[in-house]
């Protein structure tokens, strides 16, 4: 048998259903947001079954936690796969999770088939990938690979004032003994197995998605100023109402980029004050997350929502501010081939495919050669808690990764 059928699918759910009873919501969701008493518990979990198989257990200054399966020569840089086990208030089971508990999975078949392989073979769990609790999002890998520096990260508060410095250091007590290791380890490469979120693999019935790259994201934020005033005495010519003045700005963003081919704007999340029912609104301050696959279209929008709230705004005064950007990256073709040729050798049909969501993969694409492989999501639903994985699909992923882990394992050839 090869390592790859040695993917036990009855242990891979079970894994997985088992993880999403952490943070369990009504309606089969999940809400495990970052650096929370759930996603401790989460990584309990995780780090109870790598140890289970001998895999060592190591985490760094970011939070990041990585279990390691060591190789006939561990001087090498490492084969890097995982993601995140943080979620959405509203997510759902797979999102994240999958691709951390697939690469345990790919660990244990590996051990189980006794094929021997030079390089180690680490499992990550990135920390905060999602952004809904510490914004921006991806602040585990951006720590990693150096493009945000750590003390920037860990100055971030939540809503309630809590920072990321704050709970990391809550996460050290919870883990004492953990070993420790340093953030920007040198990677051979680095495979991040997760579901499409998208429609397109289960439209055209295609169990793996061998990712070509990450469209763009500029995500902002608008504030509009304004006056309390009362809303029983004051008259519309002396309002400076900032809900008003927004609601107009929205409209006429969701209008203009409406029109245009492949965008991706959405306004997310609106925080009103004082937010009470008889106070003209002195200020509102809303999310935009803006994509698109051309960076230079990207870039162009950007500066569009600038003028058009600038345009817009009349009686009150605004704020325009892009609190993370990334550009439209590409993976290396040398492990987009290879996540191709296993697919093959499996008998699983795999096509190329664009990703539109951003994931740690793509900081790592920063760092060293990165790839990613999809598994079809159910009516292209994620970001919710009906998101879904059939099981056979989570299968096959696990499967072409596990391959696709060893191969690299064993390769000398510099990518």
């Amino acid at each position: 048998m090869t390592p790859a059928e040695h993917i036990n699918t009855e242990r891979l759910w079970s894994n997985l259903m088992e993880l999403a009873e952490i943070g369990a919501i009504e309606g089969g969701g999940v809400n495990r947001q970052a650096l929370t008493p759930e996603e401790f518990a989460a990584r309990d979990l995780c780090i109870t079954w790598a140890e289970a198989y001998g895999l060592s257990v190591a985490a760094d200054e970011a939070g990041n936690l990585f279990f390691c399966l060591e190789g006939s020569e561990p001087e090498l840089p490492a084969v890097m796969t995982g993601s995140h086990l943080d979620t959405q208030p509203t997510g759902g089971k797979f999102d994240g999770a999958y691709g951390v508990v697939a690469g345990l999975e790919a660990a244990r078949a590996i051990i189980n088939s006794n094929i021997s392989h030079k390089r180690n073979i680490e499992i990550v769990a990135w920390m905060n990938e999602e952004g809904s609790r510490f914004a921006p999002g991806m602040m585990g890998s951006e720590a990693y690979v150096g493009v945000k520096p750590l003390a920037d990260i860990k100055a971030v508060k939540d809503k309630l004032g809590v920072s990321v410095e704050e709970e990391l250091l809550k996460l050290q007590d919870h883990l004492p003994t953990i070993k420790r290791v340093s953030l920007g380890r040198e990677v051979y490469c680095f495979i991040e197995a997760h579901i499409e979120q998208g429609p397109i693999l289960e439209s055209e019935d295609i169990p793996i998605g061998a990712v070509t790259g990450i469209q763009g994201v500029r995500r902002m934020r608008v504030k509009i100023m304004g006056d309390e005033a009362h809303a029983g005495t004051t008259p519309y010519h002396l309002r400076k109402d900032a809900i008003e003045e927004a609601s107009r700005i929205i409209e006429k963003l969701y209008n203009v980029f409406s029109k245009i081919k492949d965008i991706r704007f959405t306004v997310g999340m609106l925080n009103i004050e004082p937010n009470v029912p008889s106070v003209v609104s002195s200020e509102v301050e809303f999310s935009i997350d803006l994509r698109h696959p051309d960076t230079a279209i990207l870039i162009e929008c950007e500066g569009r929502v600038r003028k058009l709230v600038d345009q817009t705004v009349s009686q009150c005064s605004s704020e325009v501010r892009c609190i993370a950007e990334a550009d439209t990256i590409n993976f290396n073709e040398k492990v987009i081939d290879v996540i191709e040729t296993e697919s093959k050798k499996l008998d699983l049909p795999c096509r190329r495919i664009f990703s539109g969501a951003g994931h740690d993969a793509r900081q790592m694409s920063y760092f060293c050669p990165s790839g990613m492989i999809f598994v079809p999501s159910c009516n292209g639903v994620s970001h919710n808690v009906s998101e879904f994985t059939n099981q056979r699909d989570i299968f096959s992923g696990a499967q072409v990764l596990c391959a696709t882990l060893l191969e690299f394992a064993n390769s000398e050839n510099q990518l």
